[in-house]
């Protein structure tokens, strides 16, 4: 993955581990130890409709919902470690999923 993607991945993440309702809260926090470019990246996933409609519908999904549960996992979101993210066999399968695809293909452009 690029370092852009990188980032977008870890926006979505963060997004995601947010409680339901609270990633499309206008006061919604920043990314734990998240960089300004991602918090630019969430900002603009926020921003649109389309794209918060798909991260409101991926945290019902049981598979992510499973993924969220792991505390390591949700250590890694809250303390901003995007290489543990990354690294996390879990988190690479959620890479996959094609709704988080797109949104990340959209965000690494």
């Amino acid at each position: 993955m690029s370092t852009r993607t990188e980032r977008a991945f870890f926006a979505v993440a963060v997004l995601l581990a947010l409680p339901l309702g609270a990633a499309v809260a206008q006061d919604a926090p920043p990314a734990a130890g998240g960089s300004a470019a991602v918090q630019g990246m969430q900002a603009q996933m926020l921003a649109d409709p389309a794209t918060r409609d798909k991260v409101l519908e991926l945290q019902e999904d049981p598979a992510v919902k499973a993924i969220l549960q792991d505390p390591k996992v949700m250590q890694a979101v809250r303390s901003g470690d995007l290489d543990a993210l990354l690294s996390d066999p879990k988190l690479r399968a959620l890479a996959n999923h094609p709704t988080v695809r797109g949104i990340v293909q959209q965000q690494g452009r």
